[in-house]
Formats: structure tokens, C-alpha cells, sequence
């Protein structure tokens, strides 16, 4: 549907600005002729162009909103431990809700050393780094509290990559010279009275069912800002996990690229890689894990698109009136134009003229003003309230220069409703009896 109406739109564009170049070209007068009609009411013609100025600024900037809204949390989303690459074993994703530790990934160093050698995808690769994930109980005995937890190993030296919109609120980050020391999630760290500097005791079943137990000193609490992540999950060094659960394999493997739209290119020559050397591994990029941010997105596509709908039909209404009246005043002008031998075509030509002639500058009016907003806007960012499921406000931006489609609407949205409401006042206007038309007062 939506790329149906995109064609359409481009169509109608194409016709209107074909339009105007023939006329330019064939009979430059009737543009001057139009410029006048358009402005002998300027009090009229300025409302409607404030009006569609409006219109169109009001879907540049909501549109600049939205795409910076989506690339914060796909950012985030991307950067809290989801990477945008995920290596795992195969059958891992299917048993994740089982015991997922029976279906580890061995030999990570070789594997990784593998896609770091690959030149096809060598330079696309930010950070690689094996992760075990695993479940348990955390205990602090000094206050008689104890919660479940969800426990990530990572690597400390890429920690603060994948976990870079992670604030440390006390304490620091995971250390390499001291793997004994852990990271708690501000929720975690709520339900036990834990802080910076306290031990804690971990509870786990290890891959052959057997139980371990570990006593951890606190490094530091962090806050991702969404809630059920902050109030389930530890950090804690790969190695300590390893020891902790008695085995030397990871999870999952973690590849953080340079840019996030080379994602489907590096996927598929992983994949390659994967059936060359026939591995026992599946891949899979942020696109597919990230169940939430797709529906964030489809509930935000869905307002903007009411949005622009509701805008779309004020401005033709605005637009369609204006002309209407054109028609009404210029009734007795009308006729002697037909009188001295105008036929009806050229005649509603002239009303589809000026209404192309109204939709080009509501074009440029919005865009240049709607860049101008934008500009103002980006300076400091507007505070916004938490999101639903987190816990942290944020700045918000207008991410105005990266979509060229945003830049195509704000421009088409004029032009084409300006066409589409100038067709009836054009055939009302053509269709009048001359007889009766000088008759009118």
C-alpha cells in the first residue's frame, strides 16, 4: 500500500512540475498571470500558505522526532548487550528457555580469531567478544535479602562498547586485574541494600546439574535505563563466569560493527563462512532479536501516518476553499476570458496552475522553516519523560539530515494536495455558461 501511494505521489509531482515547465516554456505569460490572480487577495492566499507552511512543518519536525527516536533505541538497543551480530550453537535458540547451558559454543578463540582474519568483513568489525549467560540466586546474608539474577560473563576490555549507554551510578566498571568483583543492575542492587564495597553470594547449577557457589565483592551499580534489565541482571568478568559454572564456553558470541547498515552484508558472509567450514553454529542480527523496537517502531509509524493524514486533509480543504472563492470573485473575469475565444481546457488550466504554483512555494516555505525549527531545536534538545518500560528520561533531537524520504514528504505533501484540491474549483471554473456568468454580481 504504502509504496502504491509513493508511485502515485511521484506521478503527481512529475505531472505538476511538468506543467509548469510547458507553460514556462510555451506561454511564460500565464505565470505571471497566475502570480497575480494568486496575490490580488493576499490576505487569503497568506492564510493558505501559512497553512500549508504549517502543515508541512508539522510533519517535517514530528518526522525528524521520530526518526531520532528510532535511532536512539535501536542504538540502545544495539549497545545493551545485543550487539548487532549474535554467533550461537546450534539448537540454542530453540532450548534458550530450557537449560540453555547445554548448548554452548566451544572453541571461541578460534572462531573469533577466524572473523577478525576474513577480509571481506575484517574492517566492518568494531568488537568481538564471547559472552555466558546464566541464572541463579544472589544473597547478601549481612541483611537476610536474596533475589534471582540473571548473570552475564563478558569481557572487561569490551564491556564498555557493548554496554556504552550503561551508567555506572556507583563504584566503576568490571576490572581485569580484579575478576572477584561484580556489577549489579540498580534493581538487583535495590532488592538486596547492596552497594559499592559489599560481598555477595551467588547460587548456580552448573552444565552437569551440580551446584556452585561464589562470594563476590560489588564494584559497582549501573542503570541502563530499562527497568526489567536493570532489575534482573549481574556483570561479572568471562573468566569468573567460567569458573563459576565449571566450563571454558560462551553462550553466545557478540560482533559490534562500525556501522549498523552493513549489518545484512557482514551477516551473510558469516553465514557463508558458516557452511564453508561447516560449523556447528546459526547467526542472527539485532533485526531479529530486537522484538521490542519493532513494536515501538509500527506504533509510532502508525501515529505519524494518522498525522499525516489529518494534515493531508486540512490543507486540501484550505487549499480547495481558496480556490472555490477565486472561482466565485473571478465569475464576470471568467467569462470574458471566454468571450475573446479561451476555450474550457485552458481555462481550468489556469486554476490547476495556481494551485501548483500555491503547493511549490507551501514546498519551500516548509522545508526551509522546518530546517530552521529543527536547527533551534537540535541546540539544547527537548527533555522527554521515560519511555514506557524504562526508567530514564531523555534529550530528543530532530534528525532531520538523514532521511531524504522525510525531506520527499515534506515537499510532495504540498504539491500533490495542492494539485488534488484545485481539480474541482478548475472544473467548476471551466464549466460555466458565459451567458449566465456575466449575469452574475
Amino acid at each position: 500500500m504504502s509504496n502504491a501511494l509513493f508511485w502515485i505521489s511521484n506521478a503527481i509531482i512529475a505531472y505538476a512540475l511538468l506543467v509548469v515547465l510547458i507553460t514556462a516554456v510555451r506561454k511564460p505569460t500565464d505565470i505571471r498571470y497566475t502570480f497575480l490572480n494568486l496575490f490580488r487577495q493576499r490576505r487569503r492566499s497568506g492564510i493558505t500558505l501559512l497553512a500549508i507552511t504549517l502543515g508541512g512543518v508539522a510533519v517535517f519536525i514530528f518526522g525528524g522526532f521520530v526518526d531520532y527516536s528510532f535511532w536512539a533505541l535501536r542504538e540502545q538497543t544495539i549497545r545493551t548487550n545485543l550487539g548487532h551480530i549474535q554467533l550461537y550453537q546450534q539448537g540454542y535458540l530453540d532450548n534458550s528457555a530450557g537449560n540453555s547451558l547445554q548448548y554452548t559454543i566451544r572453541d571461541y578463540a578460534a572462531i573469533r580469531q577466524r572473523l577478525l582474519a576474513d577480509p571481506q568483513i575484517a574492517a566492518d568489525i568494531s568488537t568481538i567478544t564471547g559472552q555466558l549467560t546464566f541464572t541463579g540466586i544472589i544473597s547478601r546474608y549481612d541483611t537476610g535479602t536474596s533475589t534471582f539474577f540473571t548473570g552475564t560473563g563478558i569481557e572487561p576490555e569490551t564491556s564498555l562498547v557493548l554496554g556504552s549507554f550503561d551508567t555506572i551510578v556507583s563504584g566503576s566498571d568490571l576490572s581485569r586485574v580484579r575478576p572477584q568483583e561484580i556489577t549489579l543492575g540498580a534493581g538487583v542492587g535495590n532488592a538486596l541494600s547492596a552497594g559499592y564495597g559489599d560481598w555477595v553470594d551467588m547460587l548456580v547449577v552448573n552444565p552437569e546439574g551440580g551446584q556452585n557457589a561464589m562470594s563476590s565483592r560489588v564494584r559497582g551499580i549501573f542503570q541502563s535505563g530499562i527497568k526489567e534489565y536493570d532489575d534482573t541482571t549481574i556483570k561479572m568478568p568471562l573468566q569468573t563466569a567460567q569458573r563459576l559454572l565449571q566450563t571454558d564456553d560462551v553462550s553466545k558470541i557478540i560482533i559490534m560493527l562500525n556501522d549498523t547498515n552493513r549489518t545484512p552484508q557482514v551477516l551473510a558472509r558469516i553465514n557463508q563462512l558458516i557452511q564453508q567450514e561447516r560449523l556447528p553454529l546459526e547467526a542472527r542480527s539485532w533485526d531479529d532479536l530486537a522484538i521490542f523496537y519493532h513494536q515501538v517502531v509500527n506504533l509510532f509509524e502508525g501515529i505519524f501516518l494518522f498525522i499525516k493524514s489529518i494534515v493531508s486533509v486540512i490543507v486540501v480543504f484550505m487549499i480547495g476553499n481558496t480556490l472555490m472563492m477565486n472561482v466565485v470573485e473571478r465569475t464576470r473575469e471568467i467569462a470574458t476570458l471566454r468571450a475573446l475565444g479561451l476555450n474550457r481546457g485552458y481555462i481550468g488550466r489556469l486554476f490547476v496552475l495556481e494551485g501548483i504554483i500555491t503547493g511549490i512555494l507551501g514546498s519551500i516555505l516548509s522545508v526551509s522553516l522546518g530546517i530552521l525549527i529543527a536547527s533551534i531545536i537540535n541546540i539544547n534538545g527537548i527533555p522527554m519523560p521515560p519511555s514506557p518500560g524504562y526508567t530514564q528520561g531523555y534529550l530528543a533531537f530532530v534528525m532531520w539530515d538523514q532521511d531524504i524520504h522525510l525531506f520527499w514528504f515534506s515537499c510532495a505533501l504540498p504539491l500533490v494536495t495542492s494539485l488534488i484540491a484545485s481539480i474541482i474549483p478548475a472544473r467548476r471554473a471551466s464549466r460555466l455558461v458565459i451567458a449566465e456568468a456575466f449575469r452574475f454580481v
